[in-house]
């Protein structure tokens, strides 16, 4: 007896809903390998006929064939389903459900009723609204294994032969913690930006399909679309892009120098000295042209749903009047172009040309962070009425730590906080954009004191290029969900998390998974994050870990030894048997790869910190070091060959990004690490040290130098390593 599906939604219903049921019936189709029919036309009475039509249909061909039952599933948003309505007066859904959902944020419930239409079992899901729909459909995507991770990630799908949906689906979610919930896709090149060229023609909205089916995986619905070369509203191409995040119900913004709804990229296009908007990036000077260059896109894109960035900076992420400007002359000056922003975002609000009540925000960022507090001689933004009802959202200091945060004074202005994040950052001191080199702890530590301060409105995480920072943005959309659940004070809350997550993308209904190896493969996570958080990559050099004291280096090329020994166990494993090939390959993408390219770099600068000591002691074991170092930076170029190959190059141009060598906050001057040849002397020379100190000892003629080890006159020294050469030639 088999069980079939029909997934249904609506005439009235919104198209995002529609659009997902789409994505939803392909889930089905990888788990099960049998698509549900898509049925997305009609009304109440259309459905409840067909019902009756098919039932009597299907039950004379199970009698007839042996097979069985059909599940309806219903999409569905209250105020937008005569179905829900007919369900309700007919008594098969009680009102109680509803009264759980009803006048609620971004909610969904999930509730089976059997027989409940024209005979068949129906599987409700119904939304409060449309995120909550969207929401509600990829919850049953999770019930039945495809999680967020299944494409960014390459999380693998346990395969069943039937799917049966009972009243275990039943379930109610909660209003999400923080109101507004995304990521920003930045430093995109040349990475993202050649993976999306390749794959998707674009910063197109084929891409961003893409992009927002994983954010509201995720169950988010705020983005900062890519801005270095692109412009989200004229790349779609045309409006396509902002028309598909309106569908979706994915609120889009801009980033924090792009003020009114345009993007950085679009002043260059457009300025000059005869066009409208004047030549000069100037509000003293070109008032009326930025005005009117604001004004137009407000006109243009105000109707659709997104958060107005207000404000103003410099050109291209610089200051607004230059480095070292007073502080009161910017304050004064930007409390003139708020005012002038926020009287034109009203003026067209009323003329119905920009939503009503559109959320503005202005961003707390570098030196704006300077001119909201003010100083001794004038009051900051913050203490001026001109931000009420704006959030204002505050940022970390670009590497994950929280630079400030509301008082309980500051509190109470009118917009609430937000706070903006990173996970990636391209700019000074230091560049990171290669793998991720955050660690959960930190996530967690930094954002729950956010929101113990009530910085709850608004979370919004630079993830730059997005692939290998898909682990670290699905806790952090986690924690912006549902806080409660992830967040709080218990350290332990953060430790459990990545055992949570590897058992949600790697349950141990997967072949060639279990109980033990999940542990394994938290374990190989978290050790790979704590390595890259020692020392950012992009930021490593020789003299980062001591080539002797301490044993730091031999004692780090034990740390990565054992680790990329038990990651290679794990790839190995999972290798061997073609069945587990799908656990292989989600490994390999979100922890194997990185963990083993991190692994290797580390290694890099390991033994050319060994090679410089060895060099300048004399010792021929330099030579071994240097060897040792440029088979790392061998392997280095065939692991990201071997990545722009993985998944017949599913992810090819995300390899480019360099990490070796930087001199300084961007990539160029970079240089591979300096590695010194030694010439050995014509005669044998005995050379002593210890391998924890740089002083050597040698015989030389009448008294030879001496090597005092002391350390056993101390309780509780039983050990000290020798290092014994020949630095010169014969025996």
């Amino acid at each position: 007896m088999g069980v079939s599906y029909v997934l249904m939604t609506e005439k009235e219903a919104f198209s995002g809903v529609k659009r997902t049921a789409e994505k939803v019936a392909e889930d089905f189709r990888r788990v099960t390998g049998i698509r549900p029919e898509l049925r997305t036309d009609g009304g109440a009475d259309d459905f409840q006929k067909a019902a009756k039509e098919k039932t009597a249909i299907r039950e004379k061909t199970a009698r007839e064939t042996g097979t069985g039952q059909e599940i309806v599933i219903l999409a569905a948003t209250l105020g937008h389903s005569s179905l829900v309505e007919k369900l309700v007066e007919s008594g098969l859904l009680s009102e109680n459900p509803i009264d759980r959902i009803q006048g609620k944020r971004e909610v969904y419930l999930r509730v089976f009723l059997p027989e409940a239409l024209g005979g068949k079992n129906l599987v409700l899901i119904l939304g409060s609204d449309k995120r909550g729909t969207i929401y509600g459909l990829f919850s049953l995507s999770e019930y039945i294994g495809v999680t967020p991770l299944t494409f960014f990630g390459d999380a693998p799908l346990v395969h069943r032969k039937e799917l049966i949906l009972g009243e275990a689906v039943n379930a109610v979610s909660k209003e999400p913690s923080v109101e507004y919930r995304g990521f920003f896709i930045n430093d995109e090149w040349p990475a993202f930006g050649s993976w999306c060229m390749e794959h998707f023609g674009g910063f197109n909205a084929s891409l961003y399909d893409c992009v927002f089916e994983f954010l509201l995986r995720m169950k988010g619905n705020y983005i900062w679309p890519a801005m270095w070369t692109s412009s989200f509203p004229l790349d779609g191409p045309g409006p396509a892009d902002m028309e598909l995040a309106d569908e979706y119900g994915v609120i889009w913004s801009f980033s924090h120098h792009e003020p009114c709804l345009r993007a950085s990229e679009e002043w260059d296009k457009v300025r000059g000295e005869a066009s409208p908007y004047g030549n000069a990036w100037d509000f003293r000077t070109n008032r009326e042209g930025l005005l009117r260059y604001w004004g137009d896109a407000l006109k243009e894109r105000g109707r659709y749903e997104n958060m107005i960035t207000i404000g103003m900076r410099g050109e291209r992420d610089s200051a607004l009047l230059g480095e070292g400007s007073p502080v009161e002359d910017n304050v004064a000056l930007l409390k003139e172009i708020i005012t002038a922003q926020r009287g034109l975002i009203r003026s067209l609000e009323q003329e119905g040309l920009v939503r009503e009540n559109a959320p503005q925000m202005l961003a707390v960022y570098k030196e704006v962070e300077e001119y909201y507090y003010g100083n001794e001689k004038i009051s900051g933004l913050y203490q001026w009425d001109g931000l009420d009802g704006v959030i204002c959202m505050l940022s970390d200091d670009n590497f994950g730590h929280l630079r400030t945060l509301p008082t309980s004074r500051m509190r109470e202005h009118k917009g609430g906080y937000g706070m903006y994040y990173h996970l990636d950052y391209h700019g000074s001191p230091v560049s990171y954009e290669w793998v991720e080199s955050t660690p959960f702890s930190q996530v967690w530590e930094q954002m729950t004191e956010a929101w113990d301060y009530g910085v709850r409105k608004l979370w919004i995480v630079n993830v730059g290029d997005v692939k290998f920072h898909e682990v670290l943005l699905q806790y952090f959309m986690d924690l912006a969900y549902d806080y409660e659940r992830f967040g709080g004070e218990e350290p332990e809350r953060y430790l459990r998390y990545p055992e949570h997550l590897i058992r949600k993308n790697f349950p141990e209904e997967l072949p060639g998974m279990d109980g033990e190896l999940q542990k394994k493969i938290t374990k190989v996570l978290t050790d790979y994050l704590h390595l890259a958080e020692l020392r950012r990559p992009e930021s490593l050099h020789t003299g980062i870990y001591h080539a002797s004291h301490e044993l730091e280096t031999d004692r780090m090329l034990e740390m990565t030894a054992s680790l990329d020994a038990r990651n290679h166990e794990i790839l190995h494993r999972l290798s061997e048997k073609e069945e587990s090939a799908a656990a292989y390959r989600g490994y390999y993408s979100m922890i194997g790869w990185p963990c083993a390219a991190m692994c290797n770099l580390v290694r890099l600068y390991l033994f050319a910190g060994k090679n410089h000591r060895y060099a300048q002691q004399g010792r021929p074991a330099a030579g071994i070091c240097a060897q040792k170092a440029k088979e790392c930076l061998r392997r280095d170029k065939e692991l990201s060959a071997e990545w722009a190959a993985f998944l017949g190059g599913k992810w090819s141009g995300m390899e480019k990004p360099h990490h070796i060598g930087f001199t300084q906050w961007n990539d160029f001057g970079r240089q591979y690490p300096v590695l010194m040849e030694l010439e050995p002397a014509e005669d044998p020379i005995l050379c002593v040290s210890r391998a924890d100190e740089d002083e050597t000892a040698v015989r030389v003629y009448g008294s030879h130098e001496k090597l005092v080890v002391d350390d056993f006159r101390y309780e509780g020294n039983h050990e000290v390593l020798l290092e014994i050469s020949n630095n010169g030639t014969g025996a």
